[in-house]
């Protein structure tokens, strides 16, 4: 139980480092994306994977 306690500290301190390397931006992003509901969220990462294999092409047929 105390290596548990321990062990979150730990990964407490190395998310709040990686938020430091992240801009003002990407952090707002993540914050709303967290508001999502699942099923939101889900449709949001299907947008994304779209729009990520084809940036240029159209999104509907």
């Amino acid at each position: 139980m105390l290596d548990r306690t321990n062990n979150e500290r730990v990964c407490v301190g190395i998310l709040e480092f990686e938020w430091l390397g992240l801009t003002e931006t990407e952090r707002r992003l993540i914050r709303l994306y967290r508001l999502l509901n699942e099923q939101e969220q889900l449709q949001l990462r299907r947008l994304s994977e779209v729009l990520a294999i084809n940036p240029e092409g159209s999104v509907g047929s």
